[in-house]
């Protein structure tokens, strides 16, 4: 083909929410690290973000557009791509220079220093029954890049006068809401702001032009007077639907760290990001509320397979188990391993020794959880329990990842049997200044579960918040509402959402994450 004409572009782009591009390394204390380029800075492959286009562009990567862009390999016949996408690079401390090759950084405080310990998110795995998958493993941490952080990079297209329309297209989707990158964008990460968009188009037909594009620095440094800045237009796409939720909480809300402060044993989580009013990255001095999506979008997916369940005719009675009756447990020889420990008959202990105090008090404190745990017979009976609910298949095997409604709409995981599938759902965390919200600390006692009464030394403080309100905004693939059925649970769901009877976050059977509101669609 005839490279008559190089298209490029320069963007500075703002991570909108945190993003994780993952390196696909173990670290000491976290079980997903971010890549980092030879000066330990955060950056994004240039194999990433082709990769992310090449997919928006077309998720099939089967289309004569794709093609003719981003290259193919068929047998003997193919083509290599006629883009470039250059690595995503830091833009430093003053707020201009962006951090490629090999620069002396001052890694022990101020800007740069705040990118040797990242913040990180814990995620659980859950199971089927809502709860954590402890099982499998489930629990698991990953690292992220600050929402703030500001990367540059460039993008070119070799080609003719005729790609112009397919480059604009190009810069057009860099632009869309629901364009994001990395690891997690359905669970509300990898958001991108578009903070500035340069272009250059050279005409090599043209003398001026062709010196120009031979001598301009290979560099994201490079000095780009004569380039066009430009603002695109944000084309209403047909492929997504927008639920805007505007919500207000009943009372108070928590969404966990899982840790306390000096206050409270559990605090609400919160994060810091760059702020750059000032035209330089600064950390925000206080921390802000963070309501993470995958704790929405975990409430959301079990509440639609409950509907969908029930728009389909699915419940408890109509389920096809085998004939064989579940198994019982065994209560006397449960008790008995339980009264083995207790009994001072078996003991060769004198009542007045250390050992007698010691075993006293370990029985004291031992809870119902506890004691099962330390069953083997409890054990035996979990264990027949799991085989027979694994025995039989809910009509249509409905429950979990494989609802039909939530396989469509949020995914699903890889198995043996099926390759997986991404969601067709996208969320975004939500950020509260701290002067928006306010808190209050409610104190808990633990209830010994023989007695009934409180636990000795047991106390707790949880530390929970409100805010006046908030916007939720969902986006949903069009193709993945076309099922009437799935629509509807979904915008059942979304209405128990708006009319308090879907709590979101910790707490709720204490009367926590009880939000009122109204939701519209917006055709994007």
């Amino acid at each position: 083909m005839n490279s008559s004409h190089k298209y490029m572009a320069h963007f500075v782009i703002e991570a909108d929410t945190p993003f994780a591009v993952g390196s696909g390394e173990k670290g000491y204390t976290v079980d997903r690290l971010i890549t980092r380029d030879a000066l330990g800075l955060p950056y994004i492959p240039g194999t990433s973000l082709s990769g992310v286009l090449r997919h928006e562009l077309d998720p099939t990567d089967d289309s004569a557009e794709v093609k003719k862009l981003f290259g193919y390999q068929e047998k003997k016949a193919g083509q290599g791509s006629r883009i470039v996408c250059s690595s995503a690079h830091l833009v430093g401390d003053d707020g201009t220079t962006v951090m490629e090759g090999l620069k002396s950084i001052d890694f022990s405080s101020g800007y740069y220093g705040y990118f040797q310990k990242l913040p990180t998110r814990d995620h659980v795995r859950i199971n089927d029954k809502g709860t954590a998958d402890v099982k499998s493993h489930g629990k698991f941490d990953e690292e992220l890049v600050h929402k703030g952080t500001r990367f540059a990079f460039n993008i070119e297209l070799s080609g003719d006068q005729s790609d112009q329309e397919a480059w604009q297209h190009l810069i057009d989707m860099i632009h869309q809401p629901f364009f994001r990158i990395g690891a997690g964008t359905r669970k509300g990460f990898g958001k991108l702001k578009i903070i500035s968009c340069k272009t250059k188009i050279y005409d090599l037909h043209k003398q001026e032009d062709l010196l120009a594009y031979l001598e301009h620095d290979n560099t994201l440094n490079e000095k780009m007077a004569q380039w066009q800045k430009i603002i695109p237009t944000v084309h209403r796409s047909h492929d997504w639907i927008q639920y805007e939720l505007s919500l207000i909480p009943e009372s108070f809300f928590l969404f966990g760290a899982g840790y306390g402060d000096e206050d409270v044993d559990n605090k609400p989580k919160t994060e810091r990001y760059f702020d750059w009013e000032s035209g330089k990255p600064v950390l925000a001095e206080k921390d802000w509320l963070l309501i993470p999506s995958t704790s929405i979008k975990g409430a959301l997916s079990h509440r639609v397979a409950y509907h969908y369940n029930q728009l389909i005719g699915i419940f408890i009675g109509t389920t096809d188990q085998t004939s064989m009756p579940p198994p019982a447990a065994d209560n006397d020889a449960v008790f008995a391993s339980f009264s083995a420990i207790c009994d001072p008959d078996n003991l060769n202990l004198p009542s007045n020794s250390p050992e007698w105090d010691h075993l006293r008090q370990k029985v004291e404190s031992m809870t119902l959880d506890e004691t099962l745990n330390n069953s083997k017979e409890w054990k035996q009976f979990e264990d027949k329990l799991d085989k027979y609910q694994s025995s039989f298949q809910t009509a249509g095997n409905s429950a979990g990842e494989n609802n039909p409604a939530v396989k469509l709409l949020f995914g699903y995981a890889l198995d043996s049997d099926e390759s997986g599938a991404r969601g067709n759902v996208i969320l975004s965390d939500i950020y509260l200044e701290p002067v928006r919200s306010s808190e209050k600390v409610f104190s808990h006692v633990a209830i010994d579960r023989f007695t009934g009464g409180a636990r000795d030394g047991m106390l707790f403080q949880q530390k929970a918040t409100t805010t006046e309100d908030l916007i939720l905004n969902i986006y949903v693939k069009r193709d993945a509402l076309l099922d009437e059925i799935v629509k509807e649970a979904f915008e059942k769901t979304l209405g128990d959402l708006c009319r308090g009877n879907l709590q979101l976050g910790g707490g709720s059977g204490k009367g926590h994450g009880v939000f009122k509101g109204s939701y519209k669609t917006i055709n994007t």
